[in-house]
């Protein structure tokens, strides 16, 4: 939690809340011993619209899009993704630590072959009631997981990724297109009643805590759902989405009652009033990725002193003011599965990095305070074209900050803030003879650009440094062909439990040895409520609702 600071930005960057990636949910135990994510209304800066108390009506409100699907599949709305969370069951729920749990599920557990591929048996439980009155069986899994594969759901579909599916005498079986140890944690999708093309329904039956009313203009409390009566309403209000200026008016006039912000976006909000901010974590990736046909860093000793020259916690707490969490890994620290011992022997540590430039070669030949390194008997002044996107103030931040460390130890650099298509299409610039009469190509190179991915939870990050982005969509614009990485990745990926900590450190030993790309650190995100409304909120990148039967939500106060 932080203070939460009024910006003056123009309303139009209201947008955030169209680009804000949530879905999922989690049920998770908390003890007494847990910190409480509640605020502290002392500590929050007031703004100028809304005071402490002030409120527009005394109904919970959340703010839903009419124009675009409210079927959880098919929707591409972030609103009404986050409306859904309260309608439709995940399959899994991962919480803020990537702990992983289901309310819908007796068991499961992998089955790898001798072979190399696995499948996921899981057993759904008993008397999981439906809004029609049935209950959940394995079909419905089954039917749900295809039908995101095959609807067009472009957002469930990049989380999951392909899966196959099959369900038999209350088991669902499933597998990827490779063996993967972790694919449940990638498997927080909404589970809808399988019926003839009940995909294609507007609100298709769920499990959820709440069913929408049947003029669809609020949720109501579903009587069956597990601890209904704990539920801290029963009716919450759905207001009609108009626009980005009406949806600061309506939340800074309490009318809608929470909304969520990306403050590293450049659609940052900028909410005024009395907020409440809760931060969570999220798998949004900033990271550096060099060019293997880089001049310089083509030499993996160039690269590798690279992992010493990256302020992480400067770029997180005070760059970015405490909207990251820095990391040195590919691997979320408050995952289980981070290597904390491990990354500490990375940190920051300009000294160090000028060890190994050089133990690469690399020297003040000339005096002149700039380092130089010998290539093919001559000497070669170092310039580092670093590529950032000029669009997003804080990444070009960001990178301005590593690219001053860099400088400060004898590295010269050039920063390249380009807009968005000119930032891809530098990254996509080929050595093909062809190009070499086009005038939009640039006469320079890339040597590194600091970029950004939405990986998943099983830390899949192949499409950094596999394949080819012109044939088949991976992200290897360096154009890399690291083998023993790929091997390595893989084989911490398709690891059963009992393997993944010795495969963990492989693959993490092969990652530094390459550095094809390096970790920055993963964004943060914000839910906004109005200060006293609403305890016990613990929200996460897949759920805001989650544990909502422990929330306490006053509108009096």
């Amino acid at each position: 939690m932080k203070q939460t600071k009024r910006k003056n930005l123009c309303l139009a960057l209201a947008l955030a809340m169209l680009l804000s990636a949530l879905s999922g949910c989690r049920k998770t135990e908390q003890t007494a011993e847990e910190p409480s994510n509640d605020i502290d209304a002392s500590n929050v800066v007031s703004g100028e619209t809304l005071t402490s108390g002030a409120a527009a009506d005394s109904v919970f409100s959340l703010a839903v899009d009419y124009e675009k699907p409210l079927n959880p599949i098919t929707t591409r709305s972030t609103l009404n993704q986050m409306v859904d969370e309260l309608v439709y069951d995940r399959l899994f729920i991962v919480d803020e630590n990537f702990n992983l749990s289901s309310r819908i599920l007796e068991d499961w557990y992998y089955s790898k072959n001798e072979n190399g591929s696995g499948t996921w048996v899981l057993t759904v439980r008993d008397g999981i009631m439906m809004h029609d009155g049935s209950t959940l069986t394995a079909e419905d899994i089954s039917y749900s997981l295809s039908r995101v594969y095959t609807s067009g759901s472009t957002f469930y579909q990049q989380q999951m990724g392909r899966v196959y599916v099959s369900a038999f005498q209350g088991q669902v079986y499933v597998s990827g297109d490779y063996a993967n140890g972790l694919l449940p944690w990638r498997l927080s999708v909404p589970i809808i009643k399988s019926y003839t093309n009940s995909i294609k329904e507007a609100v298709p039956v769920g499990s959820g805590p709440y069913t929408y009313s049947e003029d669809r203009s609020c949720l109501e409390k579903f009587e069956d759902y597990e601890n209904a009566d704990l539920l801290p309403l029963d009716t919450i209000y759905l207001r009609s989405y108009t626009g980005p200026e009406e949806l600061i008016t309506e939340y800074e006039s309490a009318l809608v009652d929470l909304v969520l912000n990306d403050p590293t976006s450049v659609y940052n909000m900028g909410y005024g009033g009395k907020n409440e901010t809760r931060e969570f974590a999220t798998t949004n990736m900033h990271f550096l990725c060099f060019n293997s046909r880089s001049e310089f860093f083509q030499y993996e000793p160039y690269r590798t002193a690279m992992l010493w020259l990256i302020d992480r916690d400067t770029i997180a707490n005070t760059v970015l003011d405490g909207a990251m969490d820095p990391s040195v890994l590919f691997i979320h620290p408050n995952s289980s599965i981070y290597d904390s011992e491990f990354s500490e022997a990375y940190g920051f540590d300009p000294a160090r990095a000028k060890i190994e430039l050089e133990r690469g070669g690399c020297r003040d030949l000339d005096g002149d305070g700039m380092l130089e390194f010998a290539l093919s008997g001559s000497k070669v002044e170092i310039s580092i074209n670093f590529v950032v996107c000029a669009d997003n103030a804080e990444k070009v931040a960001a990178a301005r900050q590593i690219a001053s460390d860099m400088e400060a130890i004898g590295l010269g650099v050039h920063m390249r803030e380009l807009t968005w298509n000119e930032y891809l299409s530098v990254l996509r610039t080929t050595d093909d003879e062809d190009d070499e009469d086009d005038d939009e190509t640039p006469d320079w190179t890339w040597d590194v650009f600091y970029g950004e991915i939405a990986i998943q939870p099983d830390w899949n990050c192949l499409t950094l440094f596999i394949g080819d982005w012109q044939e088949d969509g991976t992200l290897n614009y360096g154009r890399w062909y690291v083998p023993e990485l790929e091997s390595a990745m893989n084989e911490f990926i398709g690891a059963k439990e009992d393997d993944r900590a010795a495969a963990r450190t492989a693959m993490l030993q092969a990652y530094v040895q390459n550095c094809a790309f390096l970790t920055v650190g993963f964004e943060k995100r914000e839910v906004l409520s109005h200060i006293g409304v609403i305890k016990g909120m613990d929200p996460n990148q897949y759920c805001v609702f989650t544990d909502l039967t422990k929330w306490t939500i006053d509108l009096d106060s």
